[in-house]
């Protein structure tokens, strides 16, 4: 019996589109999404834009990421990868270069997000995002990521 392939959706390098996506298999994008994002595998590429919230299973970052995600399964951050905003997963790996400036907490937390922001980037503070756009406190080196 054939195995079921999963769809794949692409959005190229030189597009840029605006809606809510609800997408069933993987979508890679290149170019520039804004919106609103529901899905299985999302994966961006280093060059890339997403502005949008997300709710999926697994995702793959090595673009330019803005928007508050939650993560079933699996997030990574590539080292191409810069991500803020606020993630709720199960799982989060930031590579060596990546950049996270954002608030995690577990997916089967029952408590809220930490009240310091972790501005960082692997291997150390990220001092180019020093907190979290809408928060009013000021980034704490000392802070670590609790998942």
């Amino acid at each position: 019996m054939a195995e079921k392939q999963e769809s794949l959706s692409i959005i190229d390098k030189d597009c840029s589109v605006d809606g809510s996506f609800d997408v069933k298999g993987k979508l890679v994008v290149a170019g520039t999404l804004r919106g609103v994002l529901n899905g299985n595998t999302v994966v961006t590429v280093e060059g890339s834009h997403v502005d949008a919230p997300a709710k999926v299973r697994e995702m793959i970052i090595g673009g330019e990421f803005k928007g508050d995600v939650t993560v079933y399964e699996s997030l990574r951050i590539l080292s191409t990868g810069a991500f803020s905003g606020k993630i709720t997963c199960n799982t989060i790996t930031l590579d060596n270069g990546g950049k996270l400036n954002g608030r995690v907490r577990p997916l089967y937390s029952t408590e809220g997000f930490p009240r310091k922001d972790t501005a960082i980037a692997a291997g150390g503070v990220n001092p180019a995002s020093p907190q979290v756009e809408g928060d009013t406190e000021g980034t704490d080196p000392s802070s670590t990521i609790k998942v």
